[in-house]
C-alpha cells in the first residue's frame, strides 16, 4: 500500500471521527443537565405559551406558581430538544411543557412531512439547522476523504485543500449552531430557560451543568478544526501532479552537399 493510500485512510478516519462526534450531538439532548434533586421552581413568567386559555386554567396557574420542588429525575435540554425533570405522566408538567409530555424533541423535517403543523421557531430551529447543515457537510467531506485514498490531485490543486476548505466551513456551521442554542437560551421559549431557572445572561445556565453531549460537541468541532490544520500541511507538501507532456524531437537531417555545395530544388 502507497503512502498516498494510507495518508487518505488516516484522513478518512479522522473526518469520520468528526462527523460521528457531530451527529451524536444533534441527536442526544444532555447539553444541558439538571442534576437529580435540584430545586425546581414553578414561575407564571415562564408557562408554556397556550397552555392556559381559560379563566380558571389562570386561577391555577397563579396559585401553583412560585412554588418550589425537587427535581426527581436528572433533565436535560439540547440543541434537539428536551426533556424535564419529573415523569411523564406528571401533573407538573402542563407547567413546562407545551404539548404535556416529559421528553420533546424537534422535528427538522416537519415541513417537509406535515406542512400545516410546522411552525418556524427561530430559537428552535436555527440552531438545529445550522448544525445539521454542518453535518451535512461533513459527509460531504467524509466522502470526498475517501477519494483522497484514489487519487490526491483534483485539477488545479490537491484534494487535500479541498478537504481542509469543506471542513474548515462544516465545523464553522457547527460551531454556529451550537453558539445560537445558548445565545437564545434567554428567550422564554428556550428550553435553557424553561428548565434552568433564573437565566440572566447569554452563557448563564442557571442551576444546569455541562452535559456530556455538549463536551461532545465541544470536542468534535476541536478535532474537526485541527483535522482542517493537518490537510492544510498536506497539501501543501503534496506537489500537484502535473501530465508530463510527451514532446516530439523532430531531428532534421542535413540537407545533401556536393563539393562543399548544398543542393537546392528548384520548383
Amino acid at each position: 500500500m502507497s503512502s498516498e493510500n494510507n495518508r487518505g485512510i488516516v484522513l478518512c478516519f479522522l473526518i469520520y471521527i468528526v462527523l460521528c462526534a457531530t451527529i451524536v450531538s444533534i441527536i442526544e439532548r444532555p447539553w444541558l443537565i439538571v442534576p437529580l434533586g435540584t430545586p425546581m421552581n414553578i414561575s407564571a413568567e415562564n408557562f408554556p405559551k397556550g397552555s392556559f386559555q381559560t379563566a380558571e386554567d389562570q386561577i391555577k396557574a397563579e396559585e401553583i406558581s412560585n412554588i418550589t420542588f425537587d427535581a426527581i429525575l436528572p433533565g436535560y435540554c439540547g440543541i434537539s430538544g428536551v426533556c424535564y425533570p419529573f415523569k411523564d405522566g406528571s401533573p407538573l408538567i402542563k407547567y413546562f411543557s407545551p404539548g404535556s409530555t416529559q421528553c420533546e424533541r424537534i422535528d427538522p423535517i416537519l415541513y417537509f412531512t406535515n406542512k400545516e403543523e410546522f411552525t418556524f421557531n427561530v430559537v428552535h430551529h436555527v440552531p438545529l439547522y445550522l448544525a445539521i447543515a454542518g453535518s451535512v457537510f461533513l459527509l460531504f467531506t467524509w466522502v470526498i476523504g475517501i477519494c483522497s485514498c484514489c487519487n490526491e490531485s483534483c485539477g488545479h490543486c490537491t484534494i487535500y485543500s479541498v478537504i481542509a476548505v469543506m471542513l474548515t466551513f462544516s465545523t464553522s456551521l457547527f460551531l454556529a449552531g451550537g453558539l445560537m442554542f445558548f445565545i437564545f437560551g434567554n428567550d422564554d421559549d428556550s428550553c435553557v430557560k424553561r428548565i434552568c431557572g433564573s437565566v440572566s445572561s447569554t452563557f448563564d445556565f442557571g442551576h444546569c451543568e455541562l452535559g456530556w453531549s455538549m463536551f461532545v460537541a465541544a470536542g468534535g468541532l476541536l478535532f474537526g478544526y485541527i483535522v482542517a490544520i493537518l490537510s492544510c500541511v498536506l497539501a501543501a507538501k503534496t506537489p500537484l501532479s502535473r501530465k508530463e507532456t510527451s514532446n516530439q524531437v523532430i531531428e532534421v537531417q542535413p540537407a545533401p552537399r556536393r563539393d562543399g555545395q548544398m543542393i537546392t530544388s528548384r520548383a
